[in-house]
Formats: C-alpha cells, structure tokens, sequence
C-alpha cells in the first residue's frame, strides 16, 4: 500500500507543480470573459497550455502527454499521460475541473461507470481530477488559491468523498468541496461496485413506481380521449 501510495502522491505532485508554473507565468489571470461555458474554456485553455508546457521539457516521470482531441463534444479525458515511476509504468487520464468560487456547492459530474470499467478492462487504473478556483472578472478570468494558499488541487477518482453517488445519467458525482478519503484500489473496487448497485436499485423502483400507475394514467387517458372525440365529433 505504501509504494502505491507514494507512486499516486508523485503523479498528485508531478501535475499540480506544472500547472503551478504555468498559472504564475500567467499571473493567475486567463484572457477568458465570463460566460456561461467559462469552466469549460478554462479546461480548454489550461489543457493547451499544458501540452505546450510538457512539449518544451523533459520530465522524469511524465511523457507523451495528449490533450483530447479537438472537434469532439465528448473526449474521455481533458489531458493523458504515460507515468514512470520504478515498477510502476501506466496510462493516466485527467480532467480539469474549473469552479466558479461564487458557485462552489456544485455538484460536477466526474464520468461514467462504463468509461472506468471500460478503463480498467484496457489494463489502466488511474483517472485523475484537477480541481482549479476562479473568478470571473469583466473581461478576464481570475485563478483563486484554496484556503491552503494552493491554486491547484489533484485528486484520484479512487480517493473522492464517500458520499459520491451515481445519478440517473449515470454519471459519478459528488460535492466539490467534499474531502477526499485515501482508500486502496481494492476499497475503490468495492465503494464502485457498492454505489453502482444503489444507483441501479433507485432507477428499478422508479421504473416500477411509474409501471404501477400506469393502468390508472391510461384509463384516465382513455376517458379524456371518448370527450376529445366526442366534441370534435370524430
């Protein structure tokens, strides 16, 4: 557990001191006005950034690092990396996560079950999130520090709050100002299987809810349908 922890704190600490670096040559300031799509053109420019920053370095863990590909409306990732670290050699895959500080009891969602089963299937593990603060400012985007002075925040899906549930979509999600909790991929395995079963079960009884009332709706629809056709003279 030790060696896997230390391994998921180096990647944590691998991305975070890059867009530490890029952030302040930036000022903490983004040329993005404020819209309703600003988180989403945040993400967008930080990953252009972040592949034009590992393109003129030589990094000692990271390399072929991607950003998603443009033109789609539905990537996997934001941004993906290969990770060396002794033994350890893996495919990451990351998003960005942009929080409106004037917003921040959302509830963003954080990917679906079948893209981390489809994932690990693929012989990959590691779905990386980084979490960035910001303010919109007339005609440009400030980036906020977090309570700790940091401006930017990774966390491992394996390690989020273990109120996260799966919604309807499906789609893991959770409150962003909940504390991630260290836990073993072999907890995750079981806190995932555990919230799927529940998201699963709550979609049945809805579904069976709704098939109980629906001899009593279509009687009801078949009265109001002999008036419609008896004043239309049908």
């Amino acid at each position: 557990m030790d060696n896997a922890k230390n391994i998921e704190d180096s990647i944590k600490l691998s991305i975070e001191e890059a867009f530490e670096i890029i952030l302040k040559n930036l000022n903490y300031t983004l040329p993005i006005s404020a819209n309703s799509r600003s988180g989403a053109e945040i993400s967008d420019y930080l990953e252009d950034e972040l592949v034009k920053y590992f393109s003129n370095i030589t990094h000692s863990n990271i390399s072929n690092l991607i950003g998603a590909p443009k033109g789609k409306t539905k990537n996997p990732f934001d941004f993906a990396f290969d990770y060396h670290m002794d033994d350890f050699s893996d495919f990451i895959w990351a998003d960005i996560k942009a929080i409106n500080i004037n917003y921040e009891d959302s509830n963003p969602d954080l990917g679906t079950p079948n893209k981390i089963i489809d994932f690990i299937l693929d012989n990959h593990f590691y779905l990386l999130f980084v979490l960035i603060k910001y303010k919109p400012n007339k005609n440009e985007t400030l980036i906020i520090p977090d309570e700790d002075g940091k401006y930017v925040k990774c966390t491992f899906l394996k390690d989020i709050n273990k109120s996260v549930r799966i919604n309807p979509k499906p789609q893991f999600q959770v409150g962003i100002n909940e504390k991630e909790e260290y836990r073993t991929i072999e907890e995750f395995m079981n806190l995932f299987k555990n919230k799927y079963k529940e998201s699963l079960e709550r979609i049945i009884e809805k579904a069976q809810k709704k098939q109980k009332g629906l001899d009593e709706t279509f009687k009801k629809l078949e009265l109001k349908i002999k008036d419609y056709k008896k004043v239309q003279k049908l």
